[in-house]
């Protein structure tokens, strides 16, 4: 399904914080069902990534599929992005995959904050490690004699959890995987989780071990700051000389002794 391109590779994306309020496991499903329609239909997965066609009447072809067909927040989903420029038609593909896994944390996140979303992944990497540990298993995985139905029922019999989003995930891995192995997918699939996880905690460096007291404010603090309870974890760098520097996600606030006199070194040489 996928093409030559001078391109490098990446899947398409959205911002999901966007629609993360509303996210439920069958707003992911659903992403999932639309992946498979387009995953079928070359002609479709061709006009949604046409580059001759403007990007608003590739949204606009989506609309008009899907409108009244799916949930509103799924429809709009994948019309951003049919919007974006694509290299190769697997990369629309991808995206919505890779959204529909997002919309499934976001789901777990809404429910349960980090210690869902630390869940979800610890119960991904679980039944990654069942099918890597069972010849037996991988090979009722990748029988291309069973039906998607029948290897729901068998995972079903494996899994140990009552969450929606990891049945989820899991029934989507073994039943539909893309080509990839099962166990592979939910690995990518639990990366793709942690990622979202990280959102979530606040990785404190500091020059010299925070006091309790100390660690509460700088909770409290953040948590402000952030509109949320955030999980915090400390390290010590004697390095940093004062000071601390803090990590969520991919923003840093860096208020140590060290980058403010590698900053004044940088004014002293320009």
């Amino acid at each position: 399904m996928a093409e030559a391109s001078n391109e490098p590779y990446r899947p398409l994306s959205v911002d999901v914080d966007r629609w993360a309020s509303a996210a439920s496991p069958e707003i992911a499903h659903q992403l999932f069902e639309i992946l498979d329609i387009v995953d079928e239909n070359g002609a479709l997965r061709r006009a949604l990534t046409d580059p001759s066609r403007p990007a608003e009447n590739r949204a606009r072809f989506v609309h008009t599929l899907l409108d009244g067909r799916a949930h509103e927040v799924a429809v709009d989903v994948v019309a951003e992005l049919a919007s974006q420029r694509s290299a190769t038609e697997r990369q629309l593909g991808d995206g919505i995959e890779r959204t529909a896994v997002l919309f499934a944390a976001a789901s777990a996140e809404n429910r349960g904050g980090v210690n869902a979303l630390e869940t979800l992944v610890d119960e991904l990497i679980r039944f990654k490690s069942v099918l890597e540990h069972s010849t037996e298993v991988q090979n009722a995985f990748s029988d291309s004699r069973a039906s998607a139905q029948a290897k729901v029922t068998l995972a079903r019999r494996l899994m140990t959890t009552s969450s929606e989003e990891v049945s989820l995930l899991i029934e989507r891995a073994v039943s539909e995987p893309r080509g990839a192995l099962p166990g592979r997918l939910l690995g990518h699939f639990a990366e793709w989780v942690a990622d979202r996880q990280q959102r979530w905690i606040a990785r404190i460096t500091t020059a010299r071990p925070l006091r309790e007291d100390q660690t509460e404010k700088l909770r409290q603090g953040l948590n402000r700051l952030y509109g949320r309870d955030l999980k915090l974890t400390t390290e010590v760098d004697p390095s940093l000389v004062g000071g601390l520097r803090v990590q969520v996600g991919e923003e840093v606030i860096d208020g140590s002794v060290t980058h403010r006199l590698e900053q004044l070194q940088q004014r002293i040489a320009a």
